[in-house]
């Protein structure tokens, strides 16, 4: 854990996202000291008929509205300084690596709670170990 999940509207000129999304999960780990096995990270397009903001649709990716969508589920034992930390090197490095202006992504976190998650074949508790 943590699970990251971004959602986009298509780039024009298309891109390959998958060294972006090796590239964050290399620097959560080095950085939070998460290993690798517990960090995942989706990517989803969304259909330009199915974003509005500001009352707008668009058929690609802007740089100043219809910013990426990128949610962040953690434990809910990490620090408000931990989820702050995490927050911003998610923007840096995706803004870094994409071409997305760092100041067009939105972030919300979630907390996750002991026996609230199922992973690898049970329900984890956290607060046991």
């Amino acid at each position: 854990m943590p699970l990251i999940s971004i959602k986009a509207l298509p780039f024009v000129p298309q891109i390959e996202i998958d060294s972006a999304l090796k590239s964050l999960s290399e620097k959560i780990e080095i950085q939070c000291k998460i290993d690798r096995e517990y960090i995942m990270i989706t990517w989803e397009w969304l259909s330009y008929e199915h974003y509005v903001h500001h009352g707008a649709v668009v058929d690609k990716q802007q740089q100043g509205s219809h910013p990426v969508l990128i949610e962040l589920i953690a434990p809910n034992y990490y620090s408000h300084d931990n989820i702050k930390f995490l927050m911003e090197l998610i923007a840096t490095d995706i803004s870094s690596n994409l071409p997305i202006n760092r100041k067009n992504i939105f972030i919300s976190y979630t907390p996750a709670y002991s026996e609230g998650i199922y992973d690898q074949g049970h329900v984890v508790n956290w607060e046991d170990n």
